[in-house]
């Protein structure tokens, strides 16, 4: 319209509002070290979702991947020799306070953590873990020796197809461990299907594959088990 001259006018009304904060918290339960109980790894997704549909994809299946990965280790009796940790982190979407007051309740304890990993780009068909460690480059001795050791965990996933290790991972929770040097750690999924769902009404519990979800709770489930339990950190 406006290419043949027309004169085009928009009125948008919106209804968003910012109001007061408000309390609100943190969700953890954890399976505690048998060995070094004081070293953890830490992974989960957030509470809060965007105000419309249901938050399905973004972030309720990263929330109970990651709780049903904690629970499958239970009920295989495993015990890994560092805690392994999960967190339900909440206002992810609008501050990041649930990260921020996570990192800084831990003080100096933080130099504790081996791992966090995340999963916050939904529960499609995941190909494996994507990789940080902030301040030191892809060429530097440690993220090569931490790549190599990687990817003989990632083996462990080849069977569903989630076994790869690429570098440039992390996600908005853990940001705020990442940043005081935790390895942080993002699960990949195909997201073929994500940004037409994120954020929009169509998020919503009908659109999880629970085959692609069960695949999700198994390469959280491998990841945080071996990083918890191999001798030396990563």
């Amino acid at each position: 319209m406006t290419a043949t001259g027309q004169e085009v006018r928009v009125q948008l009304r919106m209804e968003a509002e910012t109001r007061p904060d408000a309390d609100s918290a943190n969700v953890m339960g954890e399976i505690a070290g048998v060995e070094r109980p004081d070293e953890v790894v830490v992974l989960g997704g957030h509470l809060d979702s965007w105000d419309v549909g249901e938050g399905a994809h973004d972030d309720g299946s990263g929330v109970v991947a990651a709780w049903q990965a904690v629970a499958l280790m239970k009920q295989l009796g495993l015990t890994p020799r560092r805690t392994i940790r999960v967190v339900a982190w909440t206002n992810e979407e609008n501050g990041t306070r649930g990260g921020d007051a996570y990192r800084d309740a831990l003080g100096t304890a933080v130099d504790k953590h081996v791992a966090a990993i995340e999963m916050d780009e939904g529960a499609e068909r995941p190909v494996g873990f994507a990789y940080s460690i902030l301040g030191t480059g892809t060429s530097a001795p440690r993220v090569i020796s931490a790549t190599a050791k990687l990817r003989e965990i990632a083996r462990l996933l080849d069977g569903i197809g989630a076994g790869a290790i690429d570098l440039g991972g992390g996600g908005t929770d853990i940001g705020p461990l990442m940043r005081t040097g935790v390895p942080g750690f993002g699960l990949i999924t195909v997201n073929e299907r994500y940004f037409d769902w994120h954020h929009t009404n169509a998020d919503t519990f009908d659109k999880i594959d629970l085959q692609d979800f069960r695949r999700c709770i198994a390469a959280l489930a491998v990841m945080a088990y071996v990083l918890a339990d191999m001798p030396g950190r990563l």
